[in-house]
């Protein structure tokens, strides 16, 4: 049991698990049905970038790629929330 708790992995996947519920929990309207609008559609969009993120590092072993990697994921993963973002906020 204590391996899995110096694992980062266990924590990550704890984080990944967290975010996943906040996603689901702001997108709630009152009436119990999904809402849309400017900000959650932001507020998704940024939590999905994360999530993306630490997927990339450290499930697909993305942290210990050599330096150019690193800054490509990066940047195809900016470019891609940017591009979702400008697309979202044009049509919510």
């Amino acid at each position: 049991m204590n391996a899995y708790l110096r694992n980062p992995l266990t924590y990550v996947w704890a984080l990944l698990t967290v975010v996943t519920v906040i996603s689901w929990w702001i997108s709630q309207g009152a009436d119990g049905g999904f809402q849309t609008n400017r900000m959650v559609t932001l507020g998704v969009l940024m939590i999905a970038a994360l999530k993306v993120h630490l997927v990339m590092r450290y499930f697909m072993e993305v942290r210990r790629a050599p330096t150019w990697l690193k800054r490509t994921t990066f940047g195809w993963l900016m470019l891609l929330f940017c591009l979702l973002c400008g697309f979202g906020l044009a049509y919510a």
